[in-house]
């Protein structure tokens, strides 16, 4: 019966993502290795986690990092490639323990529970910077301002953060796009990955609501081929919740294996620490690491991890509260203005208030310490050192290229 119920919780969190028409449109190059929730029978009794590969984990790995805080509770992580996988897959490599921990933003760190996938929050960061989701137009286009887009097409996959941060800066300008219930100023399209950025570069669609550093659209800003109309707008709803990026485990796996989460988040951590340490002197190091590992150009390695745009790596939010009230603020904002999929699918005050697992922040049994330090206070943007703004030439360095 149990096996049921959980189909059953895919299943209804895949119909939700098909209702999106949400996929995942980027080159894989390995198969996923299958596992179980917890190893049973391997030898010495070691326990696998399995974790997706990405920056992170990759450079925790090359740096023996992660085998090292694993190795401390007789554990070892397997790096899952789930580069070609739907969203609609990954929730099931969750679901069935071939995957223990995802990196998402806020809107799927609220839909999978709501889809009925039990959850629980183990980290979250603190705001970010409004270029992590921007609206561009090719650097040729004769649309130079929001207001022009109207009567024009815009496209992004509408389960995606750009859609959200890009239908806010929008509607902040007075332009509306269309949704299920009403025609907009805008004419949405429902696309993603590699098929939108070929379709962008075609003329098929004037603008394109997008993360600037995914591997399938940073060639775009790399090669200058591109401008930006809006970035999220500046202390806007997303910024301050929706875009923030938030890690969750199945709440069974997390009850039962409260140590692995704290060797994962230690291992994160050290990662984090290091590049931004010595005013971004690492970051190289770190894209011919990734770019390796993930099997990219250096150049889009590079633009990832040093972009204002970046979305790889930023330190952690340590106040459960802080984040339980993002989730709920940012839920509020959809539901007010009839976001489609928050209207049919939604948490309860109640849900979101044990969303968050308090016991790995501040005052926690298992808190890692995964915030900034500074000085001068404030919230952490992912563009400081350790030491604080209030110190002497500790601010990191990220650019912001072809804009």
């Amino acid at each position: 019966m149990k096996r049921i119920n959980s189909t059953r919780r895919v299943a209804t969190a895949a119909a939700l993502l098909a209702f999106a028409g949400w996929s995942t449109m980027v080159a894989a190059n390995d198969a996923v290795t299958k596992g179980s929730g917890i190893a049973p029978a391997v030898p010495s009794n070691t326990r696998l986690v399995h974790l997706a590969l990405g920056e992170i984990t990759a450079i925790a790995a090359q740096k023996g990092w992660l085998q090292e805080e694993f190795a401390k509770y007789n554990a070892k992580a397997d790096l899952v490639n789930t580069s070609s996988y739907t969203g609609t897959a990954t929730a099931v490599l969750l679901d069935r323990g071939d995957l223990h921990i995802i990196r998402a933003m806020v809107n799927f760190a609220l839909q999978y529970p709501a889809s009925g996938m039990d959850t629980r929050v183990i980290w979250g960061s603190g705001v970010v910077n409004e270029h992590r989701a921007q609206t561009i137009v090719l650097k040729d286009s004769a649309i130079k301002t929001v207001p022009e887009l109207k009567g024009h097409k815009l496209a992004t996959s509408i389960l995606s953060c750009p859609y959200y941060a890009s239908a806010e800066a929008l509607r902040s300008q007075g332009v509306s796009v269309d949704s299920a219930d009403q025609k907009g100023d805008v004419q949405y399209i429902n696309i993603t990955g590699i098929a939108a950025t070929s379709a962008f570069l075609s003329g098929r669609f004037e603008g394109f609501a997008l993360h600037p550093t995914t591997s399938t659209t940073a060639s775009l800003f790399i090669q200058d081929q591109v401008r930006s109309l809006a970035t999220a707008v500046p202390n806007g709803m997303y910024v301050n919740s929706g875009g923030r990026s938030m890690e969750f485990a199945i709440r069974t796996w997390v009850d039962e294996n409260p140590d692995l989460v704290r060797a994962f988040l230690t291992a994160q951590d050290r990662v984090v620490r290091w590049l931004a340490a010595d005013h971004g002197a690492h970051l190289d190091d770190a894209a011919t690491i990734t770019s390796r590992a993930l099997r990219i150009p250096k150049s889009v390695a590079l633009f990832g991890l040093k972009d204002l745009a970046q979305t790889a790596w930023e330190f952690g939010e340590t106040d459960a509260n802080d984040l339980t009230k993002a989730l709920k603020k940012y839920q509020e904002y959809q539901l007010a203005v009839k976001d489609p999929l928050f209207t049919k699918a939604h948490l309860t005050e109640k849900q979101i208030e044990v969303l968050v697992d308090r016991r790995f922040f501040t005052g926690g049994e298992y808190f890692v310490d995964a915030g900034e330090k500074k000085k001068g206070g404030g919230g952490a943007r992912g563009a400081t050192l350790e030491g604080g703004a209030d110190s002497a030439g500790t601010k990191l360095a990220l650019t912001k290229a072809g804009r």
